[in-house]
């Protein structure tokens, strides 16, 4: 089986990297965390590329690219640390709006979507819930033509560069999770907004019978069915984080070999010293082998449940276990400026630990990986 890129993915993998190397260096990413540049320009440009319509199908605007189409992008955006909520917004509410929604005005969002012009989070997590996806406490009850929404979720990624908010809620009535698409920019709705450890922001929302009219109704579903494909485009976004950390270590890789090389110690190059070099040839092994086990996983995601949920998990399991640690030791090789606010490979080693917690932890893959 050949694993390596076809020549679009190359194009892909190209462009992007010429993009973000003229257009998002680190100094200038700075700029956009502290405000001094507008975020939403950058997702324009994303999506003037192209990138927003990547995993949605020609049907409804998009390019109908492949998931190794996808990781190919999630893995220039881990090397550029590009923090946009691109999973959220793009993988996560257009894969379940295109897969879920039924009516033409809701597919019609999808083209919104891919350019730009809808940015929605999807806010499926719960507070008490921790990583239980088959789980919503989020309760919907109808009241005339409107909904009453009571509930909490938390860590919505990209609150703040949002436009519109994508809600399930469990209706006890009729037995079926509701999905209802909620305009930001409402006064009722109570937005408690942070900075995650990685500069991304977060935010939890309150719901104290909160009004949705039926409009907002983007469709009704069986408990079975919704899982179904929740679950699928959770295992698919994990696999795009996953994607992105492998980026993210080949860069610290190559930022750590390249400061071996030239820091000076007891009048030679550290990396002459052949301890150095045997943990540097260790950190290489390790991010091959996340390559491997991300190609994996790639493979088994168009298969059954059972086989795509173990390769996801043995994904998250080694970017909870041997890539935290690759990025402890690039720290470490860097001494004590591995840590100062001016050098890059900090930063790449917060997005890393940031992306071990998402979308479930070592503990929590250890449980699914032994249950399936």
């Amino acid at each position: 089986m050949n694993l390596g890129l076809n020549e679009e993915q190359k194009l892909l993998k190209s462009s992007a990297e010429k993009y973000f190397h003229n257009n998002y260096s680190f100094e200038i990413r700075r700029k956009y965390i502290e405000g001094y540049l507008d975020k939403n320009e950058l997702w324009k440009s994303l999506s003037g590329l192209g990138w927003l319509g990547l995993p949605l199908s020609t049907k409804h605007g998009g390019y109908g690219g492949s998931v190794s189409d996808v990781m190919v992008l999630m893995e220039t955006f881990g090397a550029f640390l590009v923090t946009t909520p691109y999973v959220y917004f793009t993988i996560m509410s257009g894969k379940i709006i295109e897969k879920l929604g039924s009516s033409k005005e809701t597919l019609s969002i999808l083209s919104d979507i891919s350019e730009g012009e809808a940015k929605i989070s999807f806010a499926f997590a719960e507070p008490q819930n921790r990583y239980d996806s088959n789980k919503i406490n989020t309760i919907a009850k109808k009241n005339d033509n409107n909904w009453l929404i009571n509930g909490k979720k938390n860590f919505v990624v990209g609150a703040e560069e949002c436009n519109k908010l994508l809600i399930p809620a469990y209706c006890k009535e009729d037995q079926e999770i509701k999905l209802f698409l909620l305009d930001k920019r409402n006064d009722s709705l109570i937005i408690n907004s942070y900075q995650n450890i990685d500069s991304s922001s977060v935010a939890d929302l309150n719901f104290d019978n909160f009004v949705i009219n039926n409009n907002n109704l983007v469709g009704s579903f069986k408990k079975e069915d919704y899982y179904k494909v929740f679950e699928y485009l959770l295992d698919y976004a994990t696999l795009a984080n996953c994607s992105e950390a492998l980026g993210i270590i080949n860069k610290m890789y190559d930022l750590t070999l390249e400061y071996v090389k030239t820091r000076e110690q007891f009048g030679k190059k550290i990396g002459k010293f052949q301890v150095i070099q045997h943990r540097m040839v260790d950190l290489f092994i390790k991010k091959e082998e996340m390559r491997s086990l991300n190609y994996m996983a790639q493979v088994h995601m168009s298969e059954s449940s059972k086989y795509r949920k173990k390769k996801i998990s043995l994904n998250k399991i080694f970017l909870g276990t041997h890539a935290k640690n690759f990025g402890q030791d690039c720290i470490q090789l860097h001494g004590g400026m591995g840590v100062a606010d001016e050098m890059q490979i900090g930063h790449y080693f917060k997005r890393l630990i940031s992306l071990n917690t998402i979308f479930g932890n070592v503990d929590y893959h250890y449980k699914r990986y032994a249950g399936i």
